[in-house]
C-alpha cells in the first residue's frame, strides 16, 4: 500500500475564488462533475464521496476513483473552515451537501470551480488542526485528513449524520419508445414497422425496470400515438427523469449491417443545442434550471454556465450508454465496440443523462426477424435495463433510495 506521510495544513484568511452563483439546482449540476478543462472529461479522477470517521481522533475519508495529483488543503477562520481543492477531479455522482449533527464537523458540502478543480469545504464548529495523507484503495485512492481532535465513541458509526432532503424517492427513469402514430419509423423487408418493435421492448423494459427496488420507471408512449421530439424530452423533464431511454430500431442501406449500437449526443450537436437554450424566454430558462435565473448575466457567462451543465450531462450519458453497451455485448453482436455520438434531437435534454438504443437492424432480414421474437425482445429490455441499474447503483442523484443505500454501503466499508 502507497502511504505518504501526514502533511500539515495551512491556514488562510480567504477563499480564493470562493464567490459563488448561489442557486440549489446550479450547484446540484455543479456537483455532478462539471469540467471546464480542456483536459477532457474522460482523463478526470472521479469523487465518490466523503465522510467522517470517529477513532481514537476524528478524520474525513474523501474515495477518488483514479489518481489525483497533490491536493491543496488549507484552513479558514471566522467561521472555521477547512478547503480540500482537489485538481483535475469531477463528482461520480450529484454530491448535496451532507449535515452532521455533533461532533467538530458540521457540514461537508461539494463544488466544482475553474480548471477542472473539485472544491470540499468542511464547514466545523471548532477550530482543528487537520494533517493529511493519500493511501492507495483498488483503482483509485483515499484522502485521509486527520482533524487533529479527539474522536467521540459514541460517533463512531455514520448515525448521527442528518439525513437531508426529507424523504427518499425512487430513481426516475424515462423510457422512450421512438416514432409511434403517423411516423412509422423504419420499415423492415418484411414489412415489420419500427414503432411497434420498439414499443414492446419498451414495455418490456418498464416491466424490468419496475421489478428493481429503488428505481421507477416512466414512459413517454405507452400506445400507438405520436409525439414531436421536443415533447418527448419535455415529458421526461416533467417527471424529473433522472436518466432518459429512447429505444429504437436501426435502418442502413447496406442491408448487411448489423448489431446493436448506444448513442449519446455529439459535441456538436450539444453546443448548438446549448446556444438553442439561451435563446428561449426566462420563464424557459428558469424552468431547465430550477431557481437559477440565468437572464441579466454576461452572455459569455449564461453560455459558459449552460455548457458546464451539458457537459455534466454529456459524461453521465457516456456512463450510462457503456454500462447499457456491455450488458448488450452479451446478448448479440454489437455494430460497434464503443458509445457512438450523434445530433440526435431527442438526447439534447441539458440536465438529463440520455442515450439512444438502436436495439438491432430492422433492414437486415436476419435481424429483422430476431425483433419480431418475444426471447429477443426480452434479452434487449434486460440487458438495458441490467445497465441503467448498474449506473443508477453507482451514480443516482442525493435524496433518492439508491444513493442513500450507497452511501450507508460506504460507511461499511
Amino acid at each position: 500500500m502507497n502511504d505518504r506521510s501526514n502533511r500539515p495544513v495551512p491556514r488562510s484568511d480567504s477563499l480564493p475564488g470562493s464567490r459563488t452563483l448561489s442557486r440549489r439546482r446550479f450547484m446540484t449540476l455543479m456537483g455532478a462533475g462539471i469540467m471546464a478543462s480542456p483536459m477532457g472529461i474522460a482523463q478526470a479522477a472521479a469523487l465518490a464521496g466523503a465522510r467522517v470517521v470517529h477513532q481514537e481522533t476524528v478524520s474525513l475519508h474523501i474515495d477518488i476513483d483514479g489518481q489525483v495529483t497533490d491536493p491543496s488543503l488549507f484552513s479558514l477562520d471566522s467561521p472555521p473552515r477547512l478547503v480540500i481543492d482537489l485538481h483535475g477531479t469531477v463528482a461520480s455522482a450529484a454530491l448535496s451537501p451532507v449535515e452532521y449533527e455533533s461532533g467538530p464537523v458540521a457540514r461537508v458540502r461539494y463544488g466544482q470551480q475553474a480548471g477542472g478543480v473539485m472544491r470540499v469545504v468542511v464547514d466545523l464548529r471548532r477550530s482543528v488542526s487537520p494533517s493529511y495523507r493519500i493511501v492507495e484503495r483498488g483503482s483509485g485512492q483515499r484522502l485521509l485528513i486527520d482533524l487533529g481532535v479527539r474522536g467521540d465513541p459514541a460517533l463512531a458509526s455514520a448515525s448521527h449524520r442528518i439525513v437531508e432532503g426529507g424523504p427518499l424517492r425512487d430513481a426516475i427513469v424515462a423510457i422512450d419508445a421512438g416514432h409511434g402514430g403517423k411516423d412509422p419509423g423504419a420499415i423492415g423487408q418484411r414489412q415489420t414497422r419500427e414503432k411497434d418493435i420498439v414499443l414492446a421492448v419498451a414495455r418490456r423494459l418498464y416491466k424490468r425496470l419496475s421489478a428493481t427496488r429503488g428505481v421507477t420507471p416512466v414512459m413517454t408512449r405507452d400506445s400507438d400515438h405520436y409525439i414531436a421530439l421536443r415533447e418527448r424530452i419535455e415529458m421526461a423533464r416533467d417527471k424529473h427523469a433522472d436518466v432518459f431511454v429512447s429505444v429504437h430500431a436501426d435502418a442502413f442501406k447496406r442491408l448487411t449491417a448489423h448489431g446493436s449500437s448506444v448513442y449519446a449526443l455529439s459535441r456538436d450537436g450539444a453546443s448548438s443545442e446549448a446556444a438553442a437554450w439561451l435563446a428561449k424566454s426566462e420563464n424557459e430558462s428558469a424552468a431547465l434550471f430550477g431557481d437559477v435565473a440565468l437572464d441579466g448575466l454576461e452572455p459569455t457567462l449564461r453560455q459558459t454556465l449552460l455548457d458546464l451543465a451539458q457537459n455534466t450531462t454529456l459524461e453521465a450519458s457516456m456512463d450510462v450508454g457503456n454500462e447499457v453497451l456491455a450488458k448488450l455485448k452479451q446478448v448479440g453482436a454489437v455494430h460497434k465496440p464503443q458509445v457512438e455520438q450523434a445530433n440526435f434531437a431527442v438526447l439534447k435534454s441539458p440536465d438529463i443523462p440520455s442515450i439512444l438504443v438502436e436495439t438491432a437492424f430492422i433492414s437486415n432480414l436476419q435481424e429483422e426477424k430476431k425483433l419480431n421474437d418475444p426471447r429477443f425482445q426480452h434479452q434487449l429490455a434486460e440487458a438495458i435495463g441490467d445497465g441503467v441499474s448498474r449506473f443508477l447503483a453507482r451514480r443516482a442523484p442525493d435524496g433518492t433510495l439508491l444513493a442513500a443505500e450507497r452511501r450507508r454501503a460506504a460507511d461499511r466499508g
